[in-house]
């Protein structure tokens, strides 16, 4: 799913009374106080798509997040792009950006020990499921799950659940069948989280059963022994509170009171640790700050280092205030709760401050999503080598277009090597005999697969295929030759795999089932070669599996010789840009 969120898990343990606010760190019971029942609280639709049975579980206010205070400064900046530039980012997209309300994911452990996480968003204006199908999985297919209706792609690893037209479940693969099979348990370790996530205020809520997780017993090998008693909790519950008192607040379950009392010493004594080191920074901040060897009046160079540790050492003495207060940590029998208080106008200033360098940070980000993309790019190219080999290995020479009776191409390789990137069932569909247009093999060839499409081209209007960047060189001496008498091996590759270049990636897409490649003709220009995106280097896979970055200005002739696999050219692809 292509949704950005206004951006294991945690577990909730015993209830308080009904009197007291959960996580409220001004009161709380005391040991041994009896607890009344809590009474029923009604959740919101997607709050009550959470099993309490779960393993995990996080939830997200995003637009009580995005409504706070604290995020008046990104807001504001947000704000001023106009209200035509917010309206036309809401037509472009669908669900509208502005209608996403809140984020929530949970994970579900089934009778095998597997993992299943399953996402919920929940928009507060309704959207029309079958364009969100339409953009997000245009190649879906539909299956029953307990009477729901659950949507799929080959070419996603989502499937998509649409419980209304306010909410979408999203599931990674199999994940939505383990949690429809039947209705959310209503009981279990995170039931009062989720209670917990129905406070408006309470814009982060993530809680865990770590009782249930696969810890390795080596993980806290490195962890102080003295820190050790609180990392034994059994179940662990944080929250974001940005009501009018800010705080952030950690909640721990224990076996038993005795390794709660175990854990608040150790919490103590890390809050006693943490003021020595406080006092140490002090020290070396007021010995610099006011030392009397600085002469006075400081330039204005200095000024934002003598700002700083005024601020600095005013944050220094709040934390200090912080971890002296008593009501800082509070145990009740096996349960032992901390509660930090997050001062609102320090979290504004971050804000605004946030909001700042989001704007200027903002062309690098560009450059930091075209890195990522040639990443990708390159390891779908590592992919499709790979397959490659795996069938030289398994049919003792390379793959190469399927053909007629008659000797016509009428798929491509790449229907060939379907088994090698993990979809044989896709395979099984083909008619190897009939065109890749055929009445049967068009729906099929229609089906999108990841690996074949570079994540930095532009894909075409309308696809009525499905496509791919990556092509493999054909023509006389090349690593497709259809002009070759046999079938061709590694053998073949006389001037060295590691030399040779089999696949190129470009900027033009072609249908990924039909037989069309890079054409080549040592005896011809070159076609021109256009780097998906714009970039000036195009990626190649290699025939040795290797995946080389080629500048756009390499030459021609030295091109052309890293094209043949039997030229008996020496060349340096480096030296030829």
């Amino acid at each position: 799913m292509r949704f950005t969120l206004r951006a294991g898990g945690f577990a909730v343990v015993a209830a308080l009374a009904a009197t007291v606010a959960l996580l409220h760190p001004e009161v709380r019971p005391q040991a041994g106080a009896a607890r009344a029942a809590q009474p029923a609280v009604e959740l919101p639709a997607d709050l009550a798509m959470v099993p309490a049975d779960a393993t995990g579980f996080v939830h997200v206010r995003l637009a009580d997040l995005w409504k706070n205070e604290v995020m008046e400064g990104f807001r504001k900046t947000w704000e001023k792009a106009g209200p035509k530039a917010l309206a036309e980012l809401d037509r472009q997209f669908v669900p509208a950006p502005s209608t996403i309300s809140r984020g929530t994911a949970f994970v579900l452990i089934d009778d095998k020990k597997r993992p299943h996480a399953v996402g919920v968003l929940a928009f507060s204006a309704a959207f029309d499921p079958a364009k969100v199908l339409k953009t997000y999985l245009p190649n879906h297919t539909t299956e029953k799950v307990n009477g729901k209706t659950v949507y799929r792609s080959p070419d996603m690893p989502v499937d998509l659940y649409f419980p209304d037209d306010k909410h979408i479940v999203i599931g990674s693969e199999g994940s939505l069948d383990a949690y429809l099979a039947k209705a959310p348990a209503k009981d279990g370790p995170m039931a009062h989280a989720i209670k917990l996530a129905a406070s408006p205020a309470k814009v982060v809520v993530a809680s865990a059963d770590l009782s249930a997780l696969p810890i390795p017993p080596d993980s806290f090998k490195d962890v102080p022994p003295e820190a050790l008693p609180i990392l034994k909790a059994k179940q662990l519950t944080l929250a974001v509170d940005l009501g009018k008192d800010a705080r952030f607040d950690v909640r721990a379950g224990y076996a038993d009171d005795a390794a709660a009392r175990d854990a608040e010493k150790a919490v103590k004594a890390l809050a006693d640790l943490g003021r020595k080191e406080l006092a140490k920074t002090k020290k070396e901040l007021e010995e610099k700050f006011y030392d009397p060897k600085i002469k006075t009046p400081r330039g204005p160079e200095e000024l934002p280092e003598a700002l700083a540790a005024v601020f600095a050492l005013g944050a220094i003495e709040r934390l200090d205030e912080t971890l002296t207060d008593p009501k800082l940590i509070a145990r009740d029998k096996a349960e032992l709760a901390v509660a930090v208080p997050l001062p609102k106008e320090v979290l504004v200033t971050l804000s605004g401050m946030s909001a700042f360098g989001a704007a200027v940070v903002a062309p690098a980000m560009g450059k930091v999503r075209t890195a990522a993309a040639r990443t990708q790019s390159q390891n779908n190219l590592k992919q499709l080598m790979l397959a490659i080999h795996s069938y030289h290995d398994a049919n003792g020479h390379l793959p190469q277009d399927i053909v007629d009776k008659n000797g016509k191409p009428i798929l491509s390789w790449r229907v060939a090597i379907l088994p090698y990137i993990e979809q044989n069932n896709l395979y099984n569909k083909f008619k190897l005999d009939e065109p890749w247009d055929s009445a049967n093999n068009k729906q099929w060839s229609q089906v999108r697969i990841r690996v074949f499409t570079s994540p930095s081209a532009t894909l075409p209007e309308n696809l009525e295929w499905g496509t791919t960047n990556y092509r493999g060189i054909s023509g006389p001496g090349a690593a497709f030759d259809p002009t070759a008498k046999m079938k061709l091996t590694f053998a073949h590759f006389t001037d060295g795999l590691s030399n040779t270049i089999a696949l190129i990636e470009t900027e033009d897409s072609v249908p990924w089932a039909k037989p069309d490649d890079f054409p080549f003709d040592p005896k011809k220009p070159l076609p021109k070669i256009v780097p998906p995106g714009g970039q000036k280097v195009f990626q190649v896979g290699m025939g040795d599996g290797s995946v080389r970055a080629i500048s756009t200005t390499i030459d021609e002739k030295t091109l052309k010789a890293a094209f043949t696999r039997n030229g008996g050219e020496v060349i340096d692809i480096d030296k030829g840009k």
